[in-house]
């Protein structure tokens, strides 16, 4: 059953970009996804910025601004990152500033946590958007080196 239509309508008020993601995803051409809910990597994003949302109830302003550019920074380099072609250096980009930003996220829940207002489910949902990212990264390596490699070995 999905929550109730006012705090929906509340949260993509407060965090916009939740909203705007899927909106994105319309305009452009996707590569080798069907939807955004293909990719492991942009759902860990995404429920690690919701978890996020959900956590800064009582967080300072400057704190939970911080932690909205952060997590809504890595969603939608994720979006950006799938819209261009497997193994492209423009991917990689886009994946590493993904990764950067799921850092800045956790580096921001463990202020959090030194204040004592941490919620501990979003510092895992960040971790595990960081494992996602690191392996769609990982999986969009540069497949030319290895091929070298295979060349190099077998001689």
């Amino acid at each position: 059953m999905s929550e109730p239509r006012t705090l929906r309508d509340e949260r993509s008020r407060v965090w916009p970009e939740i909203a705007s993601a899927s909106r994105v995803l319309v305009r452009h051409t996707m590569s080798e996804f069907e939807s955004l809910e293909r990719c492991v990597a942009y759902v860990a994003a995404r429920d690690a910025m919701e978890a996020a949302r959900d956590a800064v109830g009582s967080w300072p302003p400057d704190l939970v601004e911080s932690a909205r550019l952060a997590a809504t920074g890595a969603m939608q380099q994720t979006v950006n990152a799938i819209q261009f072609a497997a193994n492209t250096a423009a991917r990689r980009r886009c994946l590493r500033e993904a990764i950067a930003a799921e850092l800045d996220l956790a580096a921001t829940m463990d202020v959090a946590r030194a204040l004592q207002l941490d919620d501990a489910g979003a510092l895992r949902m960040t971790g595990r958007a960081i494992a996602m990212l690191g392996m769609f990264l990982h999986a969009n390596g540069m497949p030319e080196l290895d091929d070298e490699l295979v060349e190099q070995t077998t001689m």
